[in-house]
């Protein structure tokens, strides 16, 4: 297992030079107020939590580059003092961008150690994700981390649910099932869902919701999945999805699933008598 240790500023512009951007993009209003996310990066290490990973989406157009979307994975002083404490770690996500097409966005995300897949909790879930850069304050930020931080525990509540509820071929398979639908356009490519539900390691060797759960997830992120295009009739492996916004909204929409699927688990329980 890799130990992440905290970056440096001069390792973070190494893995996503847009954060620390001196400038918006041209031609933006006057309403815009600019932040270099380097700036936020400190209120993140004031309020105990460190960068331990970070990226950019990759630009078309040579007038974006500098300014495009970028991500900071942040992990708490407590976890990384104890790094082989637990399997997985509550961590914080911050999204920016410097063209004016985004606000800043505050994301919980749970880091399995195991795999290292970094599993996104909806966002629909907090009040304050999203802040706006017209009228940017620094509270705005330190107030968006005591939010996601208080939810901490709520959540390792479900997925100690998760963990506890054990799938039957069906229903890793209806899982599977649903998870091709949100990656794949399904009338042009087809699939077998039994590619999502394959074991790559000992420790995923269980049928926890958990467990299955994170290898899904793993596939449909990291790529490897094998299938066939219906219209050229050719095999294809599908690739890791790199792109910022796909790879959120694909986690936190397969979070959704698994706890629809955990809801469904707990109403289907037999009433105590």
């Amino acid at each position: 297992m890799s130990i992440r240790q905290p970056l440096t500023n001069e390792e973070l512009f190494n893995q996503a030079p847009s954060i620390f951007a001196k400038t918006e993009i041209d031609g933006l209003s006057d309403r815009y107020a600019f932040v270099p996310t380097y700036k936020i990066i400190d209120i993140f290490r004031e309020a105990g939590y460190f960068p331990i990973l970070a990226g950019e989406s990759r630009v078309r157009k040579q007038e974006n580059e500098g300014y495009q979307k970028h991500f900071i994975q942040f992990r708490s002083l407590d976890n990384l003092l104890r790094p082989n404490a637990n399997e997985e770690y509550a961590d914080i996500i911050l999204v920016n961008d410097h063209s004016g097409k985004s606000s800043f966005k505050v994301i919980l995300s749970y880091w399995r150690t195991v795999c290292q897949n970094m599993l996104l909790v909806p966002s629909h879930t907090f009040v304050s994700t999203s802040i706006i850069h017209s009228g940017f304050q620094d509270n705005k930020i330190q107030r968006a981390i005591e939010e996601v931080t208080e939810y901490m525990p709520k959540m390792e509540e479900e997925i100690e649910t998760f963990k506890s509820i054990t799938l039957s071929p069906i229903e890793q398979y209806a899982l599977a099932k649903a998870a091709i639908d949100l990656r794949f356009d399904t009338k042009k490519h087809q699939v077998d869902p039994h590619e999502l539900l394959k074991i790559h390691r000992q420790e995923d060797s269980e049928t926890s919701l958990w467990v299955i759960f994170n290898r899904i997830q793993e596939g449909i992120i990291r790529g490897g999945i094998k299938g066939k295009n219906l219209e050229t009739n050719r095999h294809f492996t599908s690739k890791p999805i790199n792109v910022i916004d796909t790879n959120f909204s694909l986690n936190q929409e397969l979070w959704s699933t698994v706890k629809l699927m955990a809801d469904l688990h707990t109403s289907a329980l037999p009433m105590a008598a």
